[in-house]
């Protein structure tokens, strides 16, 4: 008997990473895992912009070190374009300085490629989760004040 999926807990990945050897050994490793998908792959940023407006991915794996448009330049974009999909920065690059930047262009994880692939999968899994809970939490909160703004006026109206 064959395990069925749910399609709404299928994490819809974009990979980015300017080696296709690097975006080859990723997709072929994340076809084995039952609940993800990959839905594009970018070997630039500007590409990964335009695959990420058009497919909305709900985690984005990013190299930094990319020709034209690095990873953390790519990031900062991606909040803008796609802001809720999840950014994970898969790096050689480790010190904390790097670490900092990609934070501060939005990130929500930092992986390293020499890291172990257990590590990688738990990371996008807590990321895609992270991305759904921000998505619901933002629509709660416009929610909230919508009806908030609606009593108030209600209370500017009474005498």
């Amino acid at each position: 008997m064959e395990e069925q999926i749910d399609e709404d807990i299928m994490i819809r990945l974009l990979l980015v990473d300017d080696q296709p050897v690097v975006r080859r050994g990723l997709r072929v490793r994340f076809q084995l895992e039952p609940d993800m998908q990959i839905v594009g792959e970018a070997s630039t940023g500007r590409e990964a912009l335009i695959l990420a407006q058009a497919l909305s991915p709900d985690v984005v794996l990013m190299d930094i070190e990319m020709p034209v448009m690095d990873g953390i330049e790519t990031t900062t974009a991606l909040r803008t374009v796609v802001p809720q999909s999840a950014v994970v920065i898969l790096s050689i690059h480790t010190d904390r300085q790097t670490r900092m930047r990609a934070q501060v262009a939005g990130a929500v994880a930092f992986v390293e490629k020499r890291g172990t692939t257990d590590t990688l999968l738990a990371v996008i899994r807590q990321a895609a989760a992270q991305a759904g809970e921000s998505i619901e939490e933002r629509e709660n909160l416009s929610m909230t004040r919508g009806a908030d703004r609606t009593h108030a006026d209600d209370d500017a109206s009474r005498p």
